[in-house]
């Protein structure tokens, strides 16, 4: 069962943790979760913490209520027409679901217990797994309010789902439900909804169980070669990644736990300590 995470109360956001996996709630419920400056900020210190903390191998994002999250609160986007001051919030260091931020971080699962609109939408898109309730509903919805895309969403989305998809989403604006978002190839699973906060946690856990510096360097070079224009560069950052990791304490242990047939101890770090401290002088820790 998830328990309390840290010391810090949060106004936005809930934060707990199972396991090795962390997990954050958005908790603005009565506004469907539309995303504030306090949000994002909020979101921003507890992925920081989870990321500087060696107990945590994975990240989960759901909404409390019946939404995942509604978009940005469109507050602010009615004052660029009728003035006046917005209310007190946090502020963000930076943007909060920026791709190399997010591909810096520790992996992050969304479980979308409902409607995810706007940003709502955009951000899981940069995500690394999205699960997803029956009750959940997937919309790009800018043109149907007159917005364009924002989150690079408009380069990533027909990677995702191809071309023709991804333009039928942002062109109609359409709602879609969560059987057709995984017909789609946006969501990865479709559970009930008692189940979709187990499914999500057992999935983080399992990806938590593997060694952290692995699925860091994973994650940047998948971005990375996404982005490549060049597959020269493309194959020699999949040879160097391969080389170095041959040399990691990581991979070390790997080959011990297979010879000693038990389970890697990745995350028992006086464990690991001695297990870096006899690689061979001059190699990598």
């Amino acid at each position: 069962m998830p328990e309390p995470y840290g010391s810090t109360t949060f106004e936005a956001i809930e934060v707990e943790r199972e396991g090795r996996v962390g997990i954050v709630r958005w908790n603005r419920p009565d506004r469907l979760n539309a995303f504030n400056g306090t949000m994002y900020a909020e979101w921003i210190e507890a992925y920081d913490a989870f990321n500087a903390d060696p107990t945590i191998g994975a990240v989960v994002c759901t909404g409390n209520g019946r939404a995942y999250s509604s978009g940005a609160d469109i507050g602010g986007f009615e004052r660029t027409f009728t003035g006046g001051e917005a209310p007190p919030q946090k502020e963000a260091p930076h943007a909060p679901f920026d791709p190399w931020y997010l591909a810096n971080g520790k992996p992050v699962i969304a479980a979308v217990n409902g409607v995810a609109v706007g940003i709502g939408f955009t951000s899981i898109l940069w995500y690394d797994v999205i699960l997803a309730s029956t009750e959940a509903r997937f919309s790009a919805r800018f043109a149907a309010i007159g917005l364009t895309p924002e989150l690079s969403s408009s380069w990533l989305l027909p990677r995702l789902i191809g071309a023709q998809r991804a333009k039928e989403m942002m062109l109609t604006g359409r709602i879609w439900s969560a059987d057709e978002a995984r017909s789609l190839g946006l969501v990865r699973e479709v559970v009930e909804p008692d189940q979709l906060m187990p499914r999500a946690i057992a999935l983080a856990s399992e990806i938590a169980a593997n060694p952290e510096p692995t699925l860091r360097v994973i994650k940047k070079m998948m971005l990375d070669d996404m982005l490549a224009t060049d597959f020269a560069k493309v194959e020699q950052r999949s040879s160097d990644n391969f080389a170095a990791s041959r040399q990691t304490a990581e991979h070390r242990e790997a080959l011990l736990a297979l010879r000693e047939r038990r389970p890697p101890r990745y995350h028992d770090t006086a464990y690991m300590d001695e297990v870096r401290a006899g690689l061979p002088k001059g190699t990598p820790a």
